[in-house]
């Protein structure tokens, strides 16, 4: 089998049958389509037992509790059988077609990870546009792919823009950070790191919903997130120091810098409630010296000043995050 496409739903009941419709789509004796219930209350189950049983490369995995995007994304690996594979978000919309080409190249280069491009989709207006211009690439180790899509701006760390051989996931004990948000960005980087071959196509393998309820959107409903972007830092600040070489090693420290600022900056740009706010600016000044610290050791002039700032005076860095994201 070719590609196992896995498929965690936790209340999605709204937008998972835009998504199956499309992922059922890709070839049946090629391809396993693994929905991974995250023992949701809605009708997301009864749902995914009508696809299961008019689509035989279709199967259903129940959790026997809730543990989250990543622990069910885990769940899926540990039951897939394809050569590659694709993690794919029960809210967004699969392009079948490219995304069976891009897993035929992939095999056909022997690639350990392949990278293409995505779509935005807005749930309200139905206007689309396009994600980041990734340029298409020769077949390259992963760091050096990291390293050049960073420098040019362009690196996205969700696994949705990627398929993964899966004896390669195996053989570096590749798994999903369990207990975090922003996940992607403890997969995506280490995975990129230990890949010896790669490449970037420019294919549009997914259209990606933007809608209220989704887990990017929870930054108004609590401050959990500042925890899991410190952490986010913490753990890739040590594969910086542990693994990364070179390039690459300059442009993930650069990278955990950029996410500690945004951190602190996501605090005004994000609009949050009152209560939300201060929670979230108490643990930034509570964690000050560290979040300030990761910037001011990324070895870029820009993030190190901004860290600077943000060291000396966290009320003046909100304000001109804040005065910035109004203008």
């Amino acid at each position: 089998m070719l590609l196992s496409v896995v498929i965690p739903f936790y209340h999605v009941e709204a937008y998972i049958d835009a998504c199956l419709d499309a992922a059922a789509q890709l070839p049946q004796a090629d391809c396993e389509l693994l929905l991974v219930d995250d023992c949701g209350t809605d009708g997301c189950a009864a749902i995914a037992a009508d696809y299961a049983a008019r689509y035989p490369h279709i199967r259903v995995i129940r959790r026997e509790k809730n543990g989250g995007l990543s622990a069910a994304r885990n769940t899926g690996l540990a039951e897939a059988q394809g050569e590659y594979v694709y993690f794919l978000d029960s809210d967004d919309i699969p392009e079948p077609q490219a995304l069976y080409a891009l897993t035929c190249a992939a095999k056909a280069q022997t690639l350990d990870i392949a990278k293409a491009r995505f779509t935005y989709f807005d749930d309200l207006t139905g206007e689309e546009r396009l994600g980041p211009a990734i340029p298409g690439t020769e077949v390259m180790p992963g760091g050096a792919l990291f390293a050049a899509q960073c420098r040019a701006g362009l690196y996205e760390p969700m696994v949705w823009q990627c398929v993964y051989r899966r004896a390669f996931l195996e053989e570096n004990h590749l798994r999903m950070a369990e207990g975090l948000l922003f996940e992607d960005e403890l997969f995506q980087a280490p995975a990129l790191l230990a890949a010896q071959r790669t490449a970037a196509y420019e294919m549009q393998i997914l259209r990606y919903r933007q809608r209220e309820g989704s887990i990017m959107a929870s930054f108004a409903r609590s401050s959990r997130w500042c925890a899991s972007y410190l952490e986010v830092c913490r753990r890739l600040s040590a594969l910086a120091a542990q693994q990364a070489r070179g390039e690459a090693k300059r442009a993930l420290q650069k990278r955990v810098g950029q996410i500690a600022l945004s951190m602190a900056k996501n605090i005004p740009a994000y609009g949050l409630p009152p209560k939300i706010a201060a929670e979230a600016t108490a643990f930034l000044r509570a964690h000050l010296a560290e979040i300030a610290g990761h910037a001011l050791s990324s070895g870029d002039v820009l993030v190190a000043a901004q860290g600077l700032l943000l060291r000396i005076s966290p009320a003046l860095f909100l304000k001109v995050y804040g005065d910035v994201k109004s203008e």
